[in-house]
């Protein structure tokens, strides 16, 4: 079985020291599946939007799109590699941090960035594709534009998305988004 390389849009691979790398862009992470897929095949209950990411692209390969899907799914629900700060409750009593009186309890959260948004969102499409789902595959691949994606020949050449390619949904979206006509800042009609 042939996988296409842009149905792994985002995996970021291991390097030969088995350390995470971080591509330059989100197109230059597409690689092969040869991910340490040990420890996601031990625990098929993903922690993090990584290792869900790598679990539903080895159900894609192995043509399960129903369970990749979910994993896609699951995964954005999971802890990605954006750390942020979401304040919790005011306190009461001095600053901890000096000055005035009171300040915010906060906790540190590890959301998507805009990478696996683009990487979700693609992958979702893709296996919405393979199922049949016009319509959702194509919001996703909406979505995934919305965050930034932008490599529409990549899109229009996926074998992943074959089955939606010739779809009037699918042209109109790719339309509105690939424009083959320059217009700065969009303000000629």
């Amino acid at each position: 079985m042939k996988i296409s390389s842009t149905t792994i849009f985002s995996l970021f691979l291991l390097n030969f020291s088995n350390a995470w790398v971080m591509p330059v862009s989100p197109t230059q992470s597409r690689r092969s599946l040869s991910v340490s897929m040990t420890d996601i095949e031990a625990n098929t209950n993903p922690t993090t939007f990584r290792e869900a990411e790598v679990l539903g692209l080895r159900l894609m390969q192995e043509q399960n799109y129903e369970d990749a899907l979910k994993a896609f799914k699951d995964g954005m629900k999971l802890p990605g590699s954006r750390p942020d700060v979401v304040r919790t409750k005011l306190l009461s009593g001095p600053s901890p941090v000096g000055g005035s009186i009171g300040g915010l309890e906060s906790n540190l959260v590890m959301s998507l960035d805009e990478f696996e948004l683009q990487a979700a969102h693609y992958n979702m499409a893709c296996a919405h594709a393979q199922l049949g789902n016009v319509v959702e595959a194509v919001a996703n691949l909406k979505f995934a534009f919305d965050n930034g994606f932008d490599n529409y020949s990549t899109v229009r050449g996926d074998p992943d998305l074959k089955a939606i390619q010739n779809s009037s949904e699918f042209n109109d979206l790719m339309d509105e988004y690939d424009s083959k006509n320059f217009n700065l800042f969009g303000l000629f009609k």
